[in-house]
Formats: structure tokens, sequence, C-alpha cells
């Protein structure tokens, strides 16, 4: 009775209530582990109305002792072994595993990845697509003059016949999404393959063989080169709509690899490039323009996927309308030189740089976009601070490069436009290096500044006032008009 309440009183004790067919049974744990050799236990009975009839005792060290076995397990052990059928092996075997330090083990381990799965949150969610029931779906009408009203005669699902040949239904077919879908790619269909032809050939030349490449209907422009395009659109479509192979005929073309060289003729005449005499020529798109300078700088991460980041930005002291919560906290480690694709973008408050190179700000769906030429894009690369910390890291690169100033300055300007520089410019490099190396040898705190902040301290034993005239240098090298241009 100490094991059970440690009083050995007549009024104290324990009993289990009676009934039959029922399992009976007690299981008593140990507050501490016992060293001796044996465990004696006297079982004293104290009251008539309990009797004891048979029973066993049984001792282990498991942390979770198993409860007796039920009569209904007992019986099936009881029974041959050649004449159990597979619903008495499953039972056996269910309680087996149930009570098994091995199946215990599994339980416990699928248990934790369960709750390892239900703890994780996706970073985003991806909205599912379904049909709508018959029953539900909505009937559309004609609206007559307009009105919501006023309906006229119900509407059916159907396809833009005037377009081409329209798919052939099956009997009891309607037209669905699916067909919508097979009809948009089909080899019949004149319009979606030369609408994807006309985009891929604005992205690579600045504008589609069609300018207007968001209006194909009769509002848009007549292309420039029809028979061009219609070509384009059969390679497309015969083979098997490959974009790979498709940009790779475009890439290799010679109107493509022509040189981007503009004489005064050719732009008197043909301003826009619509006759093809010279290869493109157009600035980079906004995210791209801040890739690239990171990029060269070595800085630019390559990790993909994810939520998106914040990157950093001017601070003018403005702050969110809606609340702190919001408010610009630029991202840590390398999230704050990922692509600029990962940019978190608001449409109250988009990405300053970003929208001063012609970022549409995404309250619509914008298939073109406009490219301007304005001082301010000028003091983007020339001030922000995310290209300020590419200068400082492209001087640091260019450090490496050799001992000579020369050296370091034709390397650097080898990683920004992908050419050595003519000795007229390298020289001009020079001169200007030298200049400013002269001005910040007159402040070394300014020098300390332009050399570290906001990139971080220098590497152990540089010079402050050269990194900080390299990273004067390198802006300028950031801002050639090579630089931002694709030719």
């Amino acid at each position: 009775e100490g094991a059970i309440d440690g009083d050995a009183g007549k009024d104290s004790g324990w009993a289990i209530a009676g009934g039959q067919g029922r399992d009976h049974h007690a299981v008593f744990e140990l507050e501490q582990p016992i060293s001796a050799a044996r465990l004696r236990l006297r079982l004293q009975q104290n009251f008539p109305h309990h009797a004891i009839g048979r029973f066993r005792v049984s001792v282990t060290d498991a942390t979770a002792p198993a409860a007796a076995l039920p009569d209904e397990v007992v019986q099936l052990l009881a029974m041959p072994a050649d004449q159990r059928d597979e619903a008495t092996r499953l039972k056996l075997l269910g309680h087996y595993v149930k009570y098994s330090p091995e199946g215990i083990r599994k339980r416990d381990k699928v248990a934790a990845l369960r709750h390892e799965i239900a703890s994780i949150k996706p970073a985003t969610t991806v909205p599912v697509l379904r049909e709508v029931s018959e029953a539900n779906r909505r009937r559309t009408h004609v609206h007559l003059r307009g009105s919501y009203l006023s309906e006229g005669p119900e509407v059916e699902p159907g396809l833009p016949s005037d377009l081409g040949p329209t798919p052939k239904l099956a009997e009891g077919q309607v037209p669905d999404r699916m067909l919508l879908a097979r009809w948009l790619v089909d080899e019949d269909n004149p319009l979606t393959a030369r609408v994807v032809a006309n985009r891929f050939w604005e992205k690579l030349f600045g504008i589609g063989i069609v300018a207007s490449s968001e209006e194909f209907g009769s509002q848009g422009e007549l292309p420039s080169h029809p028979e061009l395009l219609d070509w384009m659109a059969v390679e497309l479509v015969e083979s098997g709509w490959d974009m790979k192979a498709f940009l790779k005929i475009l890439v290799t073309s010679r109107a493509y690899r022509q040189s981007s060289h503009v004489t005064d003729d050719m732009a008197v005449r043909d301003p826009l490039n619509r006759l093809l005499a010279r290869g493109p020529r157009v600035r980079l798109s906004a995210e791209m323009v801040r890739d690239q300078a990171l990029a060269v700088s070595g800085l630019l991460s390559s990790k993909m996927f994810g939520p998106p980041v914040k990157p950093p930005q001017p601070d003018l002291g403005l702050k969110a309308a809606f609340g702190s919560g919001i408010d610009w906290k630029t991202s840590a480690g390398e999230d704050r030189y990922r692509r600029g694709i990962y940019t978190t973008w608001r449409r109250s408050s988009p990405y300053p740089s970003m929208a001063t190179f012609d970022a549409p700000n995404r309250e619509v769906c914008v298939v073109r976009r406009d490219r301007t030429n304005t001082p301010l894009q000028a003091l983007v690369t020339l001030n922000d601070p995310v290209y300020i910390e590419a200068a400082q890291a492209l001087a640091r690169r260019m450090v490496k490069a050799g001992d000579a100033i020369a050296e370091r300055l034709r390397h650097g300007f080898s990683l920004c436009v992908g050419r050595l520089p003519q000795e007229a410019e390298l020289k001009r490099l020079v001169t200007f290096y030298e200049e400013t190396k002269a001005r910040y040898a007159e402040d070394p705190d300014l020098a300390q500044a332009m050399a570290t902040n906001p990139i971080g301290p220098a590497p152990e034993g540089s010079d402050h006032v050269e990194l900080a005239a390299l990273t004067v240098a390198g802006n300028v090298l950031l801002n050639l008009d090579e630089m931002l241009m694709k030719r």
C-alpha cells in the first residue's frame, strides 16, 4: 500500500469498479528509480466487497509501459497460427505495433514530422482556378443599351470567329477554357504566334515590328515588315513553341548582329531604326540598370526564389502614410543585393530608382514600357546609395588588378563595358583619378566616408584616399553610356 498512497490505514486503498468482460488493470510508475536487485510487493485485502481472483504482476523499465493484453488479443493469440485469417493477423499486428519499441519510435518520428510540416508557413499562396458546377454557373445576358437592369437574350460561351476558323466541337461539347487555350496556340490561329514573336523582337530590338505591341487591332500600328512577322510566327509554331530556339534565331541574325553606330544620315532618315539599317541600341530596363551595376561590382546575389526583399534606397525622411509597419527597412545580408525582380513593390510607395527609370507603377497591366531620358536618371546613378555602394565594391575589385593605376582602371573599364579602353579614354580616366586623389588627400575624413560608407570597413592595409578616388572613378564607369545601353 505504500506504493499506492503511502497510507496503511483501513480507510485508504485502491480498487477497480467491477464489471463482466472488461479489462481490469492498473499501472504504477515509480517517482524515483530503484537500485535493488529485488523488488518486494505486498498486497493486502481490507474490503470483502472487492475480491481478488487470478492476477498477474509485471515489472518493466519502459518509460511508457503497455497495458495488460486485452481479452480479445489473448483469445486471438490462443488460436493456432494456421487458423488465423487476414483480419485476425491485422488485429494482432496492430496491437504489436502499438506497444513495440520500434513501433513507438516510428510513431514518435511521424508525429514530429507532422508537427514540423504543420508549423511551416508558405511564403505565398497559390490561387486555384476551378470550374463552377453547371447548377451554379452564372447566366449571361445581353444588356440592352448597357443597362444591367434591362436584360436581353441569354448568350453562350464561344470563340471569336472573325480571327479564323474555330475548332470543331464534339457532340454535346460546350466551349470552355481548355478549348480556348487550345485555340490560342492552334496553328490555324493567326494572332497568338504573331503577338509572341513581335514581343520577343521588341525585347531584343527595342521596338517591335508592330510598334504598338499592346494593340494588334484596328487601333494599332501596321507592321513595318509584315512578311518578316509572318515568317517568324510560322517558325515559332513549327518549332513547337520552342522559345529558346526562336530567340537563338533572332540573336544570330544579321539584323541583330549589325553595328549599332548611328551616322548623321541614319539619324535623320530613320531615327527609330524601323528600316533595320543598324543594330539595336536601347537603354536597359529599370531592373537591369541596377542589376548590371551590382553584377560588375561583384555584389549581385545569385540567390533565387523566396519572399521579396528591400534593397537600400535614399533616406529622405519620408514615412509611409499608413503606419510605421510598412516603413522601408533595408534587408540584411545578401538580400540587399538580390536581383531587381525580387524588390518589394507597393502601389503607394514604389522603389524610387526604378520608377525614375520608367518601371510601371503596377496599377494596370503594361505590355510595353515607355522610355524617357531625364536628368533625374543621372542623379540616381550618381547619388543613389545602391550605385555608390556598387562603385565602392568596384573600386575594391580594381585594387586587386595590379599596383599601377592605369592597370586598375583598365580592368574596371573592361568589367563595365566589355572592352578595353582606348588610349585617350584611359588617359582621361587616369587624369581624373589623380585630380580626385589630390582632393581627398586634403580631407582624410571625407576620403574615409567615400571609401567605406555604406559598404563597410575597407580591407586591412588599404589606403582610404586611393579607395575613395577609385570609388569616384568607378562611379564614372558605372555611368558610361555603354554601361546603361545595350548596343
